[in-house]
């Protein structure tokens, strides 16, 4: 016991001191402006400590707000998280689920209080079909919707009960009801009013995309890591945004 603690410790610290070196390296002008997440691996890291499937998404949770504030402190102005994807939304134990609305009420309530959304200098976007949550979750966070939607130059953009094909199946619907022309089916998409991601983080170990943003990644940089998401760190986070430096973004040309 005494050696484990020991371990996990000496990890600990080896892994602060990594993330300080790793953060002075980064170049500050060439910071992607849109990150994508897709945190994955919570119930896998309860699962392996012998913990409830909530006990990894509130860790995940914490994960993800400390992530947030890490690259706003950057300068990374718009962040997109995955919370649910549809399929989630639709076929999880209806007791994960019900843990999990309450946790995204949480958000919405804690993100409401924030001083950057106060300030009016963050805006906080929940997009999916919310028809698939219960009416007090939808209101809440029709209500942050709306009330923060002049705001900037910051955004955080949740993905819930989303899939890809969804949001382009919406997109065509409403054109074809509000004008009949495909021109504009970006701009009619749920997340079509932000930037194209520059950068996609995907944890947990899996190589796919799993629905998330089909249609705005296609020119976007992949980042997969093996690190579950509620042991995704700062230094690992700046080991992504490293390699997107690395990379020379052509777009075709």
């Amino acid at each position: 016991m005494a050696g484990a603690l020991l371990g996990w410790v000496g990890n600990t610290v080896y892994r602060r001191l990594l993330a300080r070196l790793l953060r002075r390296r980064l170049a500050r002008d060439k910071l992607p402006h849109h990150v994508a997440i897709i945190p994955d691996g919570n119930r896998r890291w309860a699962r392996r400590r012998g913990l409830p499937a909530v006990a990894g998404h509130l860790r995940g949770y914490q994960v993800a707000r400390r992530t947030l504030d890490l690259l706003w402190s950057l300068g990374v102005r718009h962040v997109t998280f995955y919370g649910l994807s549809r399929e989630n939304c639709l076929y999880r134990p209806r007791e994960e689920l019900e843990n999990l609305h309450r946790l995204l009420g949480r958000a919405v309530e804690e993100l409401a209080r924030d001083k950057r959304v106060e300030s009016g200098r963050t805006r906080v976007f929940f997009g999916g079909d919310l028809s698939l949550l219960p009416g007090w979750l939808v209101e809440s966070m029709e209500w942050i919707n709306s009330s923060t939607k002049g705001n900037a130059p910051y955004t955080l953009a949740v993905a819930v009960c989303y899939s890809g094909r969804w949001e382009v199946e919406e997109a065509a619907r409403r054109l074809c009801r509000e004008a009949g022309a495909w021109e504009g089916l970006r701009k009619a998409m749920v997340f079509g009013w932000l930037p194209e991601p520059d950068l996609l983080i995907r944890t947990g170990g899996e190589l796919r995309l799993s629905g998330f943003l089909l249609y705005h990644v296609a020119y976007t940089e992949f980042y997969f890591t093996r690190r579950l998401w509620p042991a995704f760190d700062e230094a690992e986070l700046y080991r992504a945004l490293l390699s997107f430096q690395r990379r020379e973004r052509r777009f075709g040309r």
